[in-house]
């Protein structure tokens, strides 16, 4: 059983990033890799090396949370695309049972209109495939949330091991989230916790005429912060899970 949760101080995770001299730069630079995402792969890749880093401190090196300086890019890229390749490939499945199930259905309602059904034919096979294609969205937004829980520990693994390989070891993984499983449920719930109040208080920039322009580069900033902070939360629990292993299973 875990002795621990967090070994960092909830309040000192929260303020951390505001506390290096430097900080108004290193936010600045995160938020507007955010911002200008829509430019294919290298600012997330390259955020996530950033990001990488942070865990790395935490996890491996004993280190309090602190702002990387944004000057070590191959690093960063090396890091961030092993990071990005893992999750691309955690989200293959509920990807293609999503895509599935809206194939379910919209192909019988092609199918009913030019395949000369009749209009009971047409009615049954479009049921037919509603109730399909729901079923699998369904399981696959369940997959998706299994993913989203997983994948942080996995990407965690894999970047304290240097390895990409590491995001896929289950049995390592799995260890590690129940030796310190209510550690991970406080990191997520403060995480999801947060992104709501700082999501839905950077909304209300929308209702204002003027202020609303401001509103995707608040966006941005907010989501910059919480990757951040999550980073921090999902580096410490990982470090207290790998911690709470018993002896044989940590060497």
């Amino acid at each position: 059983m875990a002795k621990e949760n967090l070994t960092t101080d909830i309040s000192q995770v929260l303020t951390f990033p505001f506390k290096d001299e430097a900080w108004v730069k290193k936010i600045a630079i995160a938020s507007v890799l955010i911002f200008v995402s829509f430019i294919p792969v290298f600012p997330v890749v390259l955020l996530l090396g950033y990001l990488a880093e942070i865990i790395r401190r935490i996890a491996v090196d004993q280190e309090q949370p602190s702002l990387p300086e944004w000057d070590d890019l191959n690093s960063f890229f090396q890091d961030g695309f092993r990071l990005f390749g893992a999750g691309a490939l955690y989200m293959i499945p509920a990807t293609l049972l999503m895509l599935i199930g809206y194939a379910c259905m919209f192909i019988p309602a092609f199918i009913a209109e030019v395949g000369g059904l009749s209009t009971e034919q047409g009615i049954v096979l479009m049921l037919a495939g509603n109730l399909a294609g729901f079923g699998l969205m369904g399981i696959g937004t369940l997959m998706t949330m299994v993913t989203g829980v997983i994948l942080p520990v996995a990407g965690s693994h894999a970047v304290v091991k240097r390895d990409f390989a590491a995001a896929f070891k289950f049995g390592e993984i799995w260890n590690i989230i129940k030796a310190n499983w209510s550690g991970f449920l406080v990191a997520f719930l403060i995480i999801i916790g947060g992104s709501t109040v700082l999501f839905y208080g950077s909304y209300f920039l929308v209702l204002t005429v003027i202020l609303c322009c401001l509103y995707p580069f608040a966006l941005s900033i907010v989501a910059a912060y919480l990757a951040l902070v999550g980073s921090v939360l999902v580096a410490d629990a990982y470090r207290v899970g790998v911690m709470n292993l018993p002896a044989e299973k940590d060497s």
